[in-house]
């Protein structure tokens, strides 16, 4: 993918520097800002903010060629991961963004650093943080990775590759990246590894815990599962055992003279509730007579003082007022009051009165009877009910002497039983946990034998998916045939013990002559075979469109310990010579810019900017006056 700076201007100062395509170079003293504008197009390029304390706080703008668009962004150098950067397509759609800087805040659903990664079409991918430990934390592969192929920084370009070997986790994301830009990486061979997570993860929780049982389980006395089991079977039979003995002690307690007191208990309870039912009865039925007897005297009254009304007050006539003394005029007629003016009632005969009254005489005599009666048979009843509660209270005194007797000779037994059973009870709950440790402990043991079979069979697949791959290591060749073909351009020093230079295929590292990276032990070397690695990729992406490595490449001190004089002038002059060449041959596909102290010892080459003490990256403020 084409990426390609055209701008870089440093707000507040006049400061703009202008890139071609092809090969650019940004020269000048060691003070003058050289390594600082290489910081601030890591920051333009979605990098984080690592600048020098001048340029702390100054916002820097630019334009930069993503494919065929062309966009210009404005960034303020902070470090803060949530300030805003703008950015504005020139032409084209014209689209505007205003993003957070690496980290998402809420109403935003892309940051800065993420928006490169969709432009420039490199897949959004999170790894475990240490690749031998699928459980390990996932982490995000940033921008800042993916052009860690892109930038040869002055700290790292003559003493590791990108950096890596000082830091272990920026050394398995530069794997993780080759092998998205060489398509071992894929979309199969992500899905396959987060399903090898989760399994790792499961195994590592089981395996961790199936541990800490086997210890807790060694430790004690319940160690063998066999010998829980014969004696969880002992122990089952002697609680039965004490169980059934206790049985046999409580059914002693039914003896026959127990048996034959308490079913007179029984006998006497029921006549005793008989006799208290004949006693309520008997008195309800007193109760009731008296109140008839009474009624009936009342109605006697009332008859006798009738009759004696009849006989007395009859035929009386009113010619006084009884109320108020005065005269009662003659008035009226034979059939009525003198005294009211009514008629009045017809008059009962008096030998009906007297009939009544005899007859009311006689009931009340026969109540009379009655109540007697009744009066006799409830004292009786009540004499009964008596005699019923003491035979109960005598026969409830008597078991209880009896049993008190049976208990007070048991008492020890029971104790026993009670003691033993509790004691047994105690030691099956001790074995029923205990088993079932093993039982859990085989258990995780069968799911951890099946995890692990997954796991083998995951990691063969995923094997089988990054190495058995041939256009991923038909493109893996070519960088080994460009890696030694850009070395020998250089005409770097070679080793005779094992000629020939490749990627290794274990570690994606550079390979000179059988020696590893940190086996060169020259720094000059060191810095052409970082150039050669670097400048190979780019080659690489050039001719396989598939590969998404971003077509642009800063080296930021070519010439450190390279030399300036006799071969190794010659040597700075041909790197120098095939990276014009590459850029040439590619044109406008391919943007290589070059810090260095030094002006270019080839001619043609476009020096973008020139600094020196006097004339700074960040010119130095006038003196006050």
């Amino acid at each position: 993918m084409r990426l390609r700076v055209e701008e870089l201007t440093i707000s507040g100062t006049t400061r703009t520097i202008r890139f071609e395509p092809g090969l650019n170079v940004i020269t000048g003293a060691m003070s003058g800002g050289k390594t600082a504008a290489v910081s601030c197009l890591r920051a333009l390029l979605g990098g984080d903010v690592s600048v020098v304390p001048e340029l702390k706080g100054r916002t820097i703008a630019g334009t930069v060629v993503i494919g065929g668009r062309k966009f210009r962004i404005v960034r303020q150098l902070v470090t803060t991961d949530t300030a805003k950067v703008d950015v504005a397509e020139i032409g084209g759609a014209e689209q505007a963004w205003r993003l957070p800087a690496a980290r998402l805040e809420p109403g935003y659903d892309l940051t800065f650093r993420d928006w490169y990664l969709q432009m420039l079409g490199l897949p959004t991918i999170r790894v475990p943080r240490a690749p031998t430990d699928e459980t390990s934390p996932l982490v995000p592969v940033t921008i800042n990775d993916y052009l860690m192929y892109c930038i040869l920084r002055q700290d790292q370009i003559d003493s590791s590759v990108f950096g890596t070997p000082d830091n272990y986790h920026k050394d398995i994301k530069r794997r993780y990246v080759f092998e998205v830009y060489y398509g071992i990486f894929n979309p199969k061979a992500i899905e396959l590894r987060e399903k090898l997570r989760e399994i790792m993860v499961e195994l590592k929780a089981l395996t961790a815990d199936s541990k800490t049982l086997e210890r807790v389980l060694e430790s004690s006395s319940f160690s063998s599962a066999a010998q829980l089991e014969a004696q969880r079977v002992k122990t089952v039979a002697d609680l039965s055992a004490s169980r059934e003995a206790e049985g046999v002690l409580n059914r002693s307690f039914d003896e026959p003279a127990t048996v034959s007191v308490r079913a007179q208990i029984a006998d006497a309870e029921v006549a005793l509730q008989e006799a208290e039912t004949a006693l309520r009865s008997e008195t309800a039925a007193i109760a009731r007579l008296t109140s008839l007897r009474d009624q009936l005297v009342a109605q006697s009254r009332r008859i006798t003082r009738a009759l004696v009304a009849e006989r007395l007050l009859s035929d009386f006539e009113f010619h006084i007022c009884p109320r108020c003394g005065s005269d009662v005029p003659d008035r009226g007629d034979d059939d009525s009051c003198r005294l009211c003016l009514q008629t009045p009632p017809a008059v009962v005969p008096t030998s009906a009165l007297v009939t009544e009254q005899d007859r009311v005489i006689e009931q009340v005599a026969e109540t009379d009877q009655l109540i007697a009666r009744s009066e006799e048979r409830l004292r009786s009843l009540e004499h009964a009910h008596v005699e019923k509660v003491a035979l109960r209270t005598s026969l409830g005194a008597q078991l209880e002497r009896l049993a008190q007797g049976f208990l007070t000779d048991q008492a020890d037994r029971i104790r026993r039983f009670a003691a033993e059973q509790a004691r047994l009870e105690e030691h099956l709950v001790r074995l029923d946990d205990a088993l079932e440790l093993h039982r859990r402990l085989h258990s995780q043991g069968s799911r951890v034998a099946e995890l692990e079979r997954e796991r083998d069979d995951l990691t063969e697949r995923l094997d089988s998916a990054r190495h058995n791959n041939p256009a991923a290591a038909e493109r893996i060749t070519r960088l080994d045939r460009a890696f030694e073909s850009t070395l020998r351009s250089f005409d770097a020093p070679r080793f005779d013990s094992r000629p020939g230079s490749y990627i290794s295929r274990r570690n994606y590292l550079p390979i000179v002559d059988g020696r590893s990276f940190s086996d060169l032990s020259s720094q000059g070397v060191e810095v052409m075979v970082n150039v050669a690695h670097a400048l190979a990729h780019q080659l690489v992406a050039l001719t396989h469109p598939e590969n998404v490595l971003p077509n642009l490449l800063i080296i930021d001190g070519v010439s450190s310990n390279v030399g300036h004089e006799g071969v190794d002038l010659d040597r700075l002059r041909k790197m120098y010579a095939t990276l014009l060449a590459a850029s040439h041959q590619h044109g406008e596909q391919l943007q290589i810019i070059v810090v260095d102290n030094d002006a270019p010892p080839i001619p043609g080459v476009h020096v973008a900017l020139t600094l020196s003490d006097t004339d700074r990256l960040v010119p130095d403020p006038p003196p006050a006056e």
